[in-house]
């Protein structure tokens, strides 16, 4: 087997290493004269150092690139402390491989030396692209013809196999301009610089900063894009202009810029993901397939780890199925690329938050991950943790892909798959990459739009004691319960609007209305905002002259956690208590210490651990985690009044619900647990499962029990 490949950088020499490793033939086809990468610095995380280390060339990196000992995230105007990731031998004994920070030119030259001669041809430009039923082919500008049985487009964000096989297609403009600098360690001598990720955020820009080697010190600093002139977008950036854009800033930051004495200054793009990389025996690879902005520092090693995918791809369905190879390189790749796409997308927009707002939000999210994500390993596992060598020898379908869910995994019965493909398809890779804002968009449009309430449902917008809320109230329904309802959401996403379908099917439930409560959310509005809001809501039925011992407080997921901690507060506030809670799959721990959201992460497309993790830090930010009005397992639970939980087996927050349940009961509480197999988290909200039906009819029935006779 043949395979050309166009383009010689990072993605494209890997791959000829990759294929020879495998005894397949590469020919790399390159139209520089010769192998020069502009740039400065690029990170190998564990995820490309597991590959490089298969190939041999482990070694080759560590003995030119440097290892950082962790990442740390600064105050850009103080040079306060926001957040420390220890890496170096931690991370290696967490991921399976250092991480190494190398200059772009070491790299490609170690990678073009491991190659044998004649592999790799200078000054080859591909003019178009073909293929028969037999082979595919390159045609280069001087007319040569070079003939394969595959072609690989490693061409990166420009490539002409990609326009060859698409037409043109514009690029994404992120609306901001990055310098790149290196500066000779000579000049850096008294400044505080360790051999670490040495990152500044400030108002709408940021330095990322690193050394590449012993000797060499490389900077990255972004802006907007409407700071600097379109004339000065040249290869040659006006250091001065640099200077005044970081004007002001800690003094660490102004020296180290004082040392600048050229810059390049680059836009920053990306590419939309897109459906299909693969045209018969011809494919595209790295950047060309899925071009990313540089805020993960992930592209070099999804190149990395496309390079290996393709390779074991075909290998395995050799000569005579090199079609079927590359469709399945294409199955096993697509799905996590179009993730890391994303990821980076939405570190972009937290990079360069443009308020001083935004920034205190994002920098209370960063107090509340050093109390849950230490380490960084939730925050950074996804990208460095997933090692492609194993994951080349499992089914295609074991990927995780954008939801967070591998997307191989199937339900017993066609209406839980229903379920689980809704959940799955929430949100986009554009809902993503705008962070809280986009994903909150997407849940109103997803809840709205999926379940409308009938037109039946009577709403009226109320105030509950200063808190907004709007009273439901189903078609039919009598007076015989109130009930007072908690969205999920994460404390972040929901809202009373988007909750008014499930209300009135509680209100039906219980024969009553049932009041959903708008409570502010974070990052804007950080604990305790909400529980202060659940708080005032009681206050405010309570007022209006409802019975608590025929209220009912509900809620689901970090609602469901929300109803339980005010419960077990309500004693202590000396206020009355209600008739009963009831929970369904409740968020109850937001130190997320539970074994099921390690566990059954990859099977649950509605929660993961890492969005969970940021959701969940962006509430509780600088307070404790464990403080039981943040998370009720923590909670004296003596006075909790009857509970109904429900939660599904294999679902993030199963054992939330399993722990909260087992520490009620063992303090004297009245508890009923519901447990729910083949299902997905927060399945009361899908009106069309049987397990639904079920449990509302039961909690009906419970709830009716403990009503006043």
């Amino acid at each position: 087997m043949k395979v050309v490949i166009a383009g010689g950088g990072i993605g494209g020499l890997t791959t000829a290493l990759a294929l020879l490793h495998h005894g397949i033939e590469p020919i790399v086809l390159e139209r520089a004269p010769q192998l020069t990468e502009v740039g400065a610095g690029v990170q190998i995380a564990a995820n490309g150092t597991i590959v490089l280390r298969e190939l041999g060339l482990e070694p080759a990196v560590a003995s030119v690139a440097t290892v950082p000992a962790g990442f740390d995230y600064l105050e850009l105007s103080t040079g306060r402390r926001l957040y420390y990731a220890p890496l170096g031998k931690e991370a290696e004994a967490r991921y399976g491989a250092l991480l190494y920070n190398i200059h772009r030119a070491d790299l490609i030259d170690l990678l073009a030396k491991a190659l044998p001669p004649g592999v790799v041809r200078l000054g080859a430009e591909c003019e178009s692209v073909s293929q028969d039923e037999e082979s595919a082919w390159v045609t280069l500008k001087n007319g040569e013809v070079i003939r394969g049985d595959v072609v690989i487009g490693a061409d990166g964000i420009h490539s002409a196999v990609r326009t060859a096989l698409r037409g043109p297609e514009e690029k994404q403009f992120a609306n901001i301009l990055m310098w790149r600098s290196l500066i000779p360690a000579e000049r850096l001598e008294g400044l505080n610089l360790p051999v670490a990720g040495n990152n500044w955020f400030g108002i709408g820009r940021n330095i990322v900063s690193y050394w590449v080697r012993k000797d060499l010190y490389s900077i990255l600093a972004s802006v907007p894009a409407t700071e600097v002139s379109r004339e000065s977008w040249t290869q040659s950036g006006d250091v001065e202009q640099l200077r005044r854009s970081f004007e002001g800033c800690e003094p660490t930051v102004q020296k180290m810029l004082a040392q600048v004495d050229s810059t390049f200054i680059t836009g920053m793009y990306h590419r939309d993901p897109i459906e299909s990389w693969t045209t018969g025996r011809i494919a595209l690879l790295g950047d060309a397939a899925h071009a990313m902005v540089p805020y993960l520092a992930q592209g070099a090693c999804q190149s990395i780890e496309d390079a290996w995918a393709l390779a074991t791809c075909l290998k395995s369905h050799g000569r005579a199925g090199v079609q079927d190879a590359l469709l399945e390189y294409e199955r096993r790749r697509q799905p996590r690329t179009r993730r890391i796409q994303a990821g980076a997308r939405y570190v972009v927009d937290w990079a360069h938050e443009p308020d001083a707002a935004r920034v205190r939000q994002r920098n209370g999210r960063l107090k509340g991950l050093s109390r849950i994500d230490p380490l960084g390993e939730i925050s950074w596992s996804f990208a460095w943790g997933h090692d492609i060598i194993a994951a080349a020898k499992l089914p295609p379908g074991e990927v995780v892909g954008l939801s967070a869910a591998r997307e191989g995994k199937r339900m017993e019965r066609a209406e839980s798959q229903r379920a689980f493909d809704l959940w799955k398809g929430v949100f986009t890779p554009d809902d993503v990459a705008r962070g809280d804002r986009g994903q909150h968009a997407a849940y109103e449009r997803f809840l709205l739009g999926q379940f409308p309430a009938p037109a039946s449902t009577q709403v009226k917008e109320v105030d509950l004691d200063g808190v907004r809320s709007l009273r439901v109230a189903a078609e039919g329904a009598g007076h015989e319960a109130t009930v007072l309802h908690f969205h999920g959401g994460g404390y972040v996403l929901g809202s009373a609007n988007s909750s008014v379908e499930y209300a009135s099917r509680l209100s039906h439930a219980l024969n009553g209305p049932c009041y959903t409560v708008d409570y502010r959310l974070a990052p804007e509005h950080p604990y305790p905002a909400a529980i202060d809001d659940a708080f005032s809501a009681y206050r405010g039925l309570l007022a209006e002259g409802v019975d608590p011992a025929t209220l009912f407080l509900s809620g689901e997921s970090s609602g469901g956690g929300l109803a339980l901690a005010l419960a077990a507060a309500l004693r202590r506030a000396g206020l009355p208590l209600p008739a009963g809670v009831i929970a369904v799959c409740p968020m109850t721990d937001l130190t997320l210490g539970g074994p099921s959201v390690k566990a059954n992460s990859g099977d649950d497309p509605a929660a993961n651990r890492e969005t969970l993790t940021n959701l969940v830090a962006g509430y509780f930010q600088g307070h404790e985690p464990t403080d039981p009005m943040v998370s009720p397992l923590f909670a004296d639970l003596t006075d909790l009044p009857p509970v109904y939980l429900a939660a599904v087996h294999g679902e993030v927050l199963e054992s939330d619900t399993t722990r909260f349940a087992e520490r009620a009961k063992a303090a004297g509480a009245n508890v009923t647990l519901k447990m729910v197999d083949d299902s997905v988290h927060v399945f009361t909200l899908f009106p069309f499962l049987t397990e639904t039906a079920e449990t509302l009819e039961a909690i009906g029935q419970w709830s009716r029990k403990l009503l006043p006779r």
